[in-house]
């Protein structure tokens, strides 16, 4: 061997690849150091030797395949194995398999060169977990997430992107998407430029479109991203949907604030009922004491039928500050609209009523008067909004059966309930419009054309009656109002008094009321019936005056609503002081809610505000008799 090929074997003996020559019959023509330590032998050991003689049976067939394939195609064949070294080791190895060739071009045997690319694949695995990890939280987000490159084209795109927007991966990958609105073209452009400049950003409202091209109300987040070597290759953009967030937002908000005017509205009723006991209190005193002329017992009967009016007011604005129902009686609904409807057609004979009632719809549990009085506002709502329709006023009423198994609606639990649906065909509302539209005094007419309360009297019932009612609207095409009532499978039970003549009596009664004005007039009112009377300012000296005169005292009348020492408070005191104490409630509210609690631990009678003088004498008398009240 000349000392040129000797100088050549020592180089490749240098080599830390794995180098080797093999004939066409499978025989070691030559092989480097590396080789030879692999095969665990020496260099002498391998060369003249046939493959099987020098590896184990399965890698000397494996690896013979390998020679037929570069050997029958005559090209380069490359591939990735595993070898298993003499120390136990296992390395993966990146073969080139290569034909080698005489001086007239015939294939003579394989030359192979394995290079060790273990730590390489270790961190490719390592990389492709990393990245298998990643892609794994992408697609399980909730929120639609996009990747654009610095082109601005889709890269990626995960699933909750196709579910929201509809597109398919095909449809937008490599591709530009332009599903942003016009009017939020300017706004999105200048997102882009802060991203290009490497600036994050967080929570950008916005809208765009689906490719169903619906506009969908949206939050965007995104921030460029870069390789390892901290190139930029383009941006990722997180776009939430918060259409639905935002309208329950609004519902709540809506909520919030009507519960808000609820309980101011409850606080001028209550203030109001107490006036007008007071000025029906003096009425009843000066016709009792009085042999009046025609022409004054004329004037006090429109004066108490102005008060009558006065206390339907209150009765309005205690139903929209959910105060109670009245008198709640088991209702067929389809036969309150059918009478309704009747009397409303009467005085609007151009308006045309289709009706779609169900024939096994659900009873409810109502005040009969006060779902007259939502049926008749929504009736003048909607005929006042078809006007101005020159194809004909047409007027739509449904009622069926309606099943909530889960929270369908805001302030709905589940339950079995009976909807009723009102649709015209008149100029609909726009969404300002709609925001306000159960808002006491709010009103789209011409100032002195409003009806009051209006529509906020309406929602104040139905919350009341622990429903709820929706509306949808479109401007020019009409507007549909959809109540929800809780149905119920028995009848409620009625009481009432019927008794209008004025009972006199001589029992010691306790009057507990903090409003001095209705305080003094009632203990006038009861002096002239006949009764001796202690009178209270405050729940603290109606407890210390029962237990001075208890003994005496027969029956206590007492207010529910007052500062410091509620009637509930004090009602309860009373009890412990004596089991067996008579007590007449007395309330600007109804008997529902607080009230119904204090009647429920045994209370003996409930009277509301503004009461005249032949019911308040009524009351007494019953309850001095022993007939307790009895109410559902």
């Amino acid at each position: 061997m000349n000392h040129h090929n000797k100088t050549l074997l020592k180089l490749f003996d240098t080599i830390p690849d794995l180098i080797f020559y093999r004939d066409l019959d499978g025989i070691y023509q030559a092989c480097n150091q590396a080789y030879a330590e692999y095969a665990d032998k020496t260099i002498d050991e391998i060369i003249g030797r046939k493959l099987h003689e020098v590896l184990n049976k399965d890698e000397a067939d494996r690896y013979l395949e390998f020679d037929r394939i570069v050997i029958e195609s005559g090209e380069p064949h490359q591939n990735d194995i595993w070898l298993q070294h003499p120390d136990g080791s296992r390395r993966f190895y990146d073969t080139v398999r290569t034909p080698l060739r005489d001086y007239q071009g015939k294939i003579t045997g394989v030359a192979g060169i394995c290079r060790d690319v273990t730590e390489k694949e270790r961190l490719r695995k390592l990389a492709e977990a990393e990245d298998y990890k990643y892609r794994a939280v992408l697609e399980a987000s909730p929120d639609p997430i996009v990747a654009y490159n610095m082109r601005g084209k889709v890269d990626y795109a995960n699933p909750a992107f196709i579910k929201t927007f509809g597109w398919s991966l095909e449809e937008i990958v490599h591709k530009k998407t332009n599903f942003v609105p016009e009017e939020n073209l300017a706004e999105t452009l200048e997102i882009i430029d802060k991203v290009k400049r490497g600036e994050n950003f967080h929570n950008v409202e916005s809208q765009r479109f689906t490719k169903q091209e619906s506009k969908i109300t949206v939050s965007i987040s995104g921030a460029m991203y870069r390789d390892s070597d901290g190139n930029l290759q383009g941006s990722i953009i997180t776009i939430r949907d918060t259409t639905l967030q935002n309208k329950l937002e609004n519902q709540l908000h809506q909520a919030q604030k009507m519960e808000a005017v609820g309980a101011l509205a409850g606080g001028i009723a209550h203030d109001f009922n107490n006036l007008l006991t007071a000025i029906q209190g003096h009425i009843s005193i000066i016709q009792l004491k009085t042999d009046l002329e025609p022409f004054l017992e004329k004037k006090f009967s429109r004066i108490e039928k102005i008060i009558a009016r006065g206390a339907n007011l209150t009765k309005q604005l205690l139903g929209f500050a959910r105060g109670g129902k009245y008198q709640i009686e088991a209702l067929d609904l389809n036969q309150v609209i059918s009478d309704s409807i009747e009397l409303f057609a009467r005085t609007h004979k151009e308006l045309t009523i289709n009706t779609s009632l169900a024939h096994d719809l659900k009873r409810i549990e109502a005040d009969h008067g006060q779902i007259d009085q939502v049926l008749l506002n929504l009736y003048v709502n909607a005929w006042q909004a078809m006007q101005s329709n020159q194809q004909g006023i047409k007027l739509t009423i449904e009622t069926c059966n309606f099943e909530v198994d889960k929270l369908h609606h805001l302030e709905l639990t589940p339950g079995n309930y009976v909807r009723v649906s009102i649709s015209d065909n008149g100029c609909g509302m726009n969404s300002e419009t709609l925001k306000r539209i159960f808002e006491p005094f709010f009103s789209t007419k011409q100032r002195g054309q409003g009806t009051g309360l209006g529509l906020s009297s309406v929602y104040g019932i139905i919350k009341n009656h622990s429903g709820t009612i929706t509306v949808y609207s479109e401007e020019e095409i009409g507007t549909t109002f959809n109540i929800f009532l809780p149905a119920i499978t028995k009848a409620a039970k009625e009481t009432s008094i019927n008794s209008q003549k004025i009972v006199t009596g001589n029992a010691a009664i306790l009057l507990v009321d903090d409003e001095a004005i209705v305080r003094e007039v009632n203990q006038e009112i009861l002096s002239e019936l006949g009764h001796r009377v202690f009178s209270a300012g405050n729940g603290r000296q109606a407890l210390e005056l029962y237990q001075e005169k208890g003994n005496e005292i027969d029956l206590v009348i007492l207010d529910m609503i007052m500062p410091e020492m509620s009637g509930a408070e004090v009602f309860t005191k009373l009890k412990k002081l004596n089991p067996k104490v008579k007590v007449l409630l007395a309330s600007g509210y109804s008997v529902e809610g607080q009230s119904a609690k204090i009647m429920a631990q045994g209370c003996n009678g409930f009277i509301q505000k503004p009461f005249t003088l032949e019911l308040l004498s009524n009351k007494i008398n019953e309850i001095l008799k022993g007939k307790k009240e009895i109410r559902n």
